[in-house]
């Protein structure tokens, strides 16, 4: 019977809280507690353990739960034993924002949680619920960090790990060229992958990369945004006269200002969690905390004198200017320069 064998197997003490576990090594536990607010690698971990536990077991019994709406003994209810032994996995997501009821059940359950009953949580940040993340982590729950990869040495490793995982070799500098085509995103990043993967074959170099996503300038302005928002006014400069001198339209640039400088005056001054201003803003939780570490070097003065800059430089782009690229200039030098770091 499946209600006699454990849900997760033995566990090292690598694997117990507070150690963190590699969200590619994510394995079937009782508790499994997902911490973070990308979206993209909480959904990669739902789908593996779910799957494994199907491979493991010829099958399972799939309960989903958003905190958010739960209502009270759903929980008790779904982990009781199966009339059949099926292998059972509960997922809840939502828990930043999770009602009383579900704090509730889910204290009570922490604090014996079902042996044969694999149940993988997500919290996305905040302050919401800490005493039963706490309850969580005391119960042994294997934590997994869900953290947006910021750095470009971290999407590079994750494409590199994409390729090994796939059995194919791409080329280092492919793997640089296809990080600064596609941009922030890691599903993109991870789609992006996997059309390579699917459409191509032998080895991948930097060749292949710019066919298939070299037109892709708003990336670069992107790119060039990114560093003048966080005052590295050489690297912004570089890159954006790198992608003026190889025929990039200044347009997409000006563009990729403006929409980051509007999310970085969105969220400045606000106190709120990054994931409840995700919610109420529209944006992906990453893109928040992206612009709140932004926001923290710019007065509100200084925001309005960078949103004035872009302005000018979008209608000298669009026509009022003879020379649109100095224009860009212009506005990224200026922004850099009011960066207080």
């Amino acid at each position: 019977m499946v209600a006699n064998k454990p849900a997760g197997g033995s566990r090292s003490s690598s694997n117990r809280a507070g150690a963190g576990t590699n969200w590619r090594q994510a394995a079937p536990a009782p508790l499994v507690l997902l911490q973070g607010p990308e979206s993209y690698i909480a959904g990669r971990v739902f789908d593996s353990i779910r799957q494994q536990v199907k491979d493991r077991d010829g099958g399972a019994e799939i309960t989903a739960f958003d905190a958010s709406t739960y209502q009270r003994g759903e929980l008790l209810l779904a982990a009781s034993p199966s009339l059949f032994g099926d292998a059972k996995v509960i997922e809840v997501t939502s828990m930043a924002t999770m009602n009383e009821d579900f704090l509730e059940d889910i204290m009570a359950y922490a604090s014996s949680p079902a042996t044969d009953v694999v149940m993988v949580l997500h919290h996305s940040g905040g302050n919401r619920g800490k005493k039963v993340l706490d309850a969580l982590k005391a119960a042994q729950a294997v934590v997994i960090e869900c953290q947006p990869l910021k750095k470009d040495a971290d999407k590079v490793d994750f494409v590199s790990q994409e390729f090994k995982s796939a059995r194919r070799r791409i080329l280092p500098e492919a793997i640089r060229a296809l990080v600064a085509a596609v941009g922030s995103d890691l599903a993109e990043l991870a789609a992006a992958c996997t059309q390579l993967v699917q459409d191509t074959t032998g080895e991948i170099d930097q060749e292949t990369v710019d066919r298939y996503f070299g037109g892709r300038v708003e990336a670069t302005g992107f790119k060039v945004a990114d560093a003048a928002l966080s005052g590295r006014g050489p690297t912004a400069l570089g890159t954006l006269r790198h992608a003026l001198a190889t025929g990039t339209d200044p347009v997409p640039i000006v563009a990729a200002l403006a929409m980051k400088l509007r999310q970085v005056a969105k969220v400045a001054g606000q106190r709120k969690s990054s994931g409840l201003l995700a919610k109420e803003l529209g944006m992906p939780p990453w893109q928040v905390q992206q612009a709140q570490e932004q926001a923290r070097y710019f007065s509100p003065d200084d925001l309005v004198h960078c949103l004035r800059l872009v302005a000018e430089a979008d209608a000298q782009v669009k026509g009022a200017s003879r020379d649109p690229h100095y224009a860009v200039e212009r506005a990224v030098t200026g922004i850099a320069l009011a960066a207080r770091r």
